[in-house]
């Protein structure tokens, strides 16, 4: 063999090898979890925002990833028994959508990456070490649901002049309850309002929830970011339509269900910027080194056949700083 046909022969050997290789990884089919509280049907929207994100990065589900889905609401397994299950599967990834879900991962004591959507305060929840960088195997996206609290209470005070009362809809099993009661009764405070609480534990509570809050004369009432009420908003918005209150809700899924407004990061968005995490996580990053990143759009959606059904008229000043009407 002579010294070119030895070359050709290497160089030839030597690019083969990656090429295989990229060969092998581009037959290779990811396979990650997904665990929410609720159900399939009652998440539709926001699983579809998800499985559309990863579509954007190339991920087509059933073709080149699998996605082990795990609903808290579809059978008598609990959210622990869930996330046990899919800390034993080869997974590369797991998609914890929000608090309840990443924490029950967290107490798999699981090493497999876990990215997050919908979580309020990871930090404090011990989920991450600081949003810049997390040093653990979480990551994902924060709603900074407190640093909220005070706007959506001044958007309700201008929508409904002369409030001094206001209800709030918390369920006080939720992980960052007191935490955010406290912060809650603070914001009240420094608008002149007084908040009433009404505690929620499950779905059948709130017709007392809102019943306590009619007989505490409250002129509106806000609601708790606890996934138990995204869950079942259908029938917590059915009850404050009966009792005729007006209701500020964190995510516009409220008012697209009928609620009458919300204001805060769309969810959908979340689910979405989330698969960024994952894609980059199945092509080697480490979550320890991704940033939680802090929303940086935030929208105001109000619900005007909501209004009207329970006779409120929304000020004009008010109209022109809504960013999606819904008639």
């Amino acid at each position: 063999m002579d010294r070119r046909t030895f070359l050709n022969t290497f160089g030839m050997g030597f690019l083969a090898a990656p090429i295989a290789a990229a060969a092998q990884q581009a037959g290779k089919v990811a396979r990650i979890g997904y665990l929410s509280l609720g159900t399939a049907t009652a998440n539709a929207g926001l699983r579809k925002a998800f499985t559309d994100g990863l579509r954007d990065h190339g991920w087509i589900e059933d073709r080149n990833i699998a996605i082990e889905y795990r609903w808290e609401g579809a059978g008598t397994l609990t959210l622990d028994a869930l996330a046990a299950e899919l800390a034993r599967l080869p997974l590369d990834a797991i998609f914890a959508v929000d608090t309840p879900a990443a924490l029950a991962m967290k107490r798999t004591g699981t090493s497999l990456p876990v990215v997050f959507a919908t979580v309020s305060e990871p930090v404090v929840i011990g989920l991450a070490d600081s949003l810049a960088r997390p040093g653990r195997n979480f990551t994902g996206l924060t709603t900074i649901n407190r640093e909220l609290m005070s706007k959506r209470l001044e958007i309700l005070k201008e929508t409904i002049p002369g409030l001094t009362r206001v209800g709030y809809l918390a369920n006080p099993g939720y992980e960052v309850h007191k935490t955010q009661l406290a912060e809650m009764t603070a914001a009240a405070r420094g608008l002149g309002l007084t908040l009433h609480l009404a505690e929620v534990r499950a779905a059948s509570e709130f017709e007392k929830a809102f019943a306590h809050m009619t007989a505490a004369h409250v002129g509106a009432f806000i609601v708790q970011q606890d996934p138990l009420f995204v869950g079942n908003r259908a029938v917590l918005i059915e009850s404050a339509a009966q009792h005729r209150l007006p209701g500020m809700y964190v995510f516009s899924l409220y008012p697209h269900s009928g609620g009458l407004m919300s204001y805060g990061a769309k969810a959908e968005d979340l689910y979405r910027r989330a698969t960024e995490y994952v894609d980059r996580i199945l092509k080697g990053a480490k979550p320890a080194n991704l940033p939680v990143e802090r929303p940086t759009k935030f929208e105001l959606v109000l619900n005007l056949k909501a209004a009207k059904a329970i006779g409120l008229t929304v000020p004009p000043s008010l109209l022109l700083r809504v960013d999606q009407v819904i008639e």
